[in-house]
């Protein structure tokens, strides 16, 4: 079976959705792993033109929600300061940095330098040899606002969906514990695509938002704020959050695209050309509303209208 080629966007910032699994999805990732896969992620993430906006690290898979740049606002010199604090060199000759450009800022380069680098030294660490991760990572397209939101608070639920703590910003390889307990220390964090600022009061409104979506009980709550936006809201299908991010949802974790009704009529207008599969893929609903979409699969064939194909 043909690999689906993956949906990339190079002239403008993206948003991503990363999922990767451990080989045979087996719990090899303890929390020294943890702790290491987390500052590798933070290393390459000063290198490439990448913001990372979300993640969370199991003991079989890791979540990464980022804004890939297009990295034009970064000057020669700063990609070289860049290149010399990564390597810890002061007297790198790179000549022309165009090739060095395209790198920083693909996706697929920026994740196989994360997960090479971890593997590498697991194995190294176990005396161990052979594959550590499964397959290629999946990624899904997110339209930034809503979309975005959803995504973030769906990936910091993670450890609630596993039933490992009660409030995500217990657990210590989450993006709300990072925010919450180190108050985003270095600012490696941001709330880009969905905030305009990283203040205070947007992590408070991002905070509640999270719990009503994952109904977390009054006295369940961490030791941070009440649920600003409480009141027992519904979805777009007339379910409670709780019922929709306490289970795993395909829109997130399998889809190719992710957002609103004009973002997946662009990607078909955008993608549906370069990617070619025999059967015809629908336009779903994505549990979290109907005002968020989802495609999981492209096809050679755009239609006049996408949206005649929705499948409720």
């Amino acid at each position: 079976m043909a690999r689906i080629r993956r949906l990339k966007v190079i002239d403008e910032n993206a948003y991503y959705h990363i999922i990767s699994r451990t080989v045979g999805q087996e719990f090899l990732l303890g929390e020294n792993e943890k702790e290491k896969l987390f500052h590798i992620i933070k290393k390459y993430s000063e290198l490439f033109f990448v913001k990372v906006i979300g993640f969370a690290i199991m003991s079989n898979h890791f979540h990464l929600l980022v804004c890939m740049e297009t990295g034009e606002n970064c000057s020669d010199r700063e990609v070289m300061e860049r290149l010399k604090k990564f390597y810890g060199k002061d007297n790198l000759k790179l000549g022309d940095l165009t090739g060095i450009r395209k790198k920083l800022r693909d996706l697929s380069e920026y994740i196989k330098c994360v997960k090479q680098t971890f593997s590498f030294w697991y194995n190294r660490q176990n005396n161990r040899k052979g594959y550590f991760w499964c397959e290629r990572f999946k990624s899904v397209l997110i339209e930034k606002g809503e979309g975005l939101l959803n995504c973030l608070g769906y990936i910091d639920l993670n450890p609630v969906r596993a039933g490992i703590v009660l409030c995500p910003e217990d657990y210590r390889w989450c993006s709300l514990w990072y925010r919450v307990k180190t108050k985003n220390r270095d600012g490696f964090l941001d709330f880009s695509g969905i905030f305009e600022t990283d203040s205070v009061e947007d992590l408070r409104q991002y905070h509640g938002f999270v719990y009503r979506a994952g109904g977390i009980e009054e006295e369940d709550r961490g030791r941070i704020h009440k649920n600003i936006l409480a009141g027992g809201e519904k979805n777009g299908y007339g379910l409670p959050y709780r019922d929709v991010f306490r289970k795993r949802s395909r829109s997130f974790s399998d889809g190719l695209v992710l957002g609103s009704e004009g973002f997946i009529r662009d990607a078909y207008d955008r993608f549906s050309g370069q990617i070619f599969f025999k059967k015809e893929r629908r336009v779903h609903e994505a549990v979290v509303g109907g005002r968020i979409f989802s495609i999981r699969r492209l096809t050679s064939f755009s239609p006049s209208d996408p949206f005649a194909l929705l499948k409720p």
